[in-house]
């Protein structure tokens, strides 16, 4: 009986040195990219009160068609909420004295300042078109609104 030749024994696996040295490249390669994702997350100030009222328009948009009646969000000073009951978290928001609000009507020239105004949300399911403008020291963000959805246009 002849027994098969064998040919020399070949390497199969990879020695430990070999995988420290690949897993050390990877975790830094890791590490570089989340330290560059850290820039991105920068908060902007005038995000959260735009979020705020888009939902609070949705809510006053639902509710006047749900209920067959009239809603309205309004602004003062330094906050603007839902009038005639809303769940927490919608009833009233409040921005601070360091941002500003201006609202601009449909058909209107100009940014009119916010404070002792009304945005009114039909039963019918229509709200008057409106564009919102928040401002701060850093810049301003404006925020247009749907008249049919109440929710925010971009």
């Amino acid at each position: 009986m002849k027994l098969p030749l064998t040919s020399a024994p070949s390497r199969a696996a990879f020695t430990l040195l070999e995988l420290i040295l690949v897993m050390s490249v990877m975790v830094m390669v890791i590490g570089v990219g989340v330290g560059s994702f850290a820039y991105f997350e920068q908060v902007d100030p005038l995000e959260e009160p735009e979020q705020k009222l888009g939902q609070m328009a949705k809510f006053a948009m639902n509710t006047a068609v749900l209920q067959h009646r009239g809603m309205i969000i309004g602004f003062d000073k330094e906050s603007f909420g839902v009038f005639g009951g809303a769940p927490d978290g919608l009833g009233t928001y409040s921005h601070g004295k360091d941002i500003k609000v201006f609202i601009r009507r449909w058909g209107g020239k100009g940014w009119e300042k916010a404070e002792g105004q009304i945005w009114r949300f039909g039963e019918q399911g229509i709200c008057e078109p409106l564009m919102v403008r928040f401002e701060n020291e850093d810049g301003f963000r404006e925020v247009k609104f749907h008249a049919l959805t109440g929710g925010i246009v971009r």
